[in-house]
């Protein structure tokens, strides 16, 4: 029963990435998700309640599914440069391989503000960033990473690869973001390193 639960959530989540990214959140109704994801009226309200509730998890659970791939790829770094192109990586592999989801991401983060997920989506990024900043620490300490202000090395390592993507995700750039993995790894490193 835990599985079909899980299975059922999920594929409300899938209907309704399908129907923002054809529709746009605002004209989205949650009949069509629930239509598109076949489930009923009571399953619908069971896992979520409302159309912003649902538009709340997916933005909350894609951007796990990054840290999560993130995670990996950090885990498996050695040094530093390893580690600032580990996380321009995860960005860039996510981002090529989930365009929806990163579009939803980019562009609705007021979808949010509304609801109880906001604050869990808050402390979640503080909890990752803090992690992410507690692994480079030693090579900063040891002087293998610039040392600038803290708040500054996410738009240092992932900044230029972001704005590409949003200039790829919006169809103003044509070459997929893949193609310049190795382009924005080595200018992630090049801003910080020492």
């Amino acid at each position: 029963m835990t599985t079909t639960r899980k299975n059922r959530k999920q594929e409300i989540l899938d209907a309704a990435l399908a129907c923002f990214t054809e529709n746009g959140v605002e004209a989205t109704t949650i009949d069509m998700i629930r239509e598109r994801s076949q489930a009923s009226v009571g399953s619908m309200y069971h896992h979520f309640g409302n159309k912003e509730a649902i538009a709340a998890s997916l933005y909350v659970e894609a951007l796990a599914e990054h840290h999560e791939y993130q995670q990996s790829l950090l885990q498996k770094a050695r040094t530093a440069e390893d580690g600032v192109k580990a996380i321009t990586y995860a960005y860039i592999d996510w981002v090529s391989a989930n365009p929806d989801k990163a579009r939803f991401i980019l562009y609705n983060r007021s979808v949010l503000a509304k609801t109880e997920k906001a604050a869990e989506l808050k402390e979640r990024t503080r909890k990752q960033y803090t992690e992410i900043l507690a692994w480079f620490q030693p090579f900063v300490a040891r002087g293998e990473l610039k040392q600038v202000p803290q708040e500054l090395y996410a738009s240092l390592i992932t900044g230029p690869a972001h704005d590409y993507a949003r200039l790829w995700l919006s169809g103003r750039a044509k070459t997929d973001i893949k193609a310049y993995r190795d382009v924005f790894a080595e200018a992630a490193w090049s801003s910080v390193k020492p």
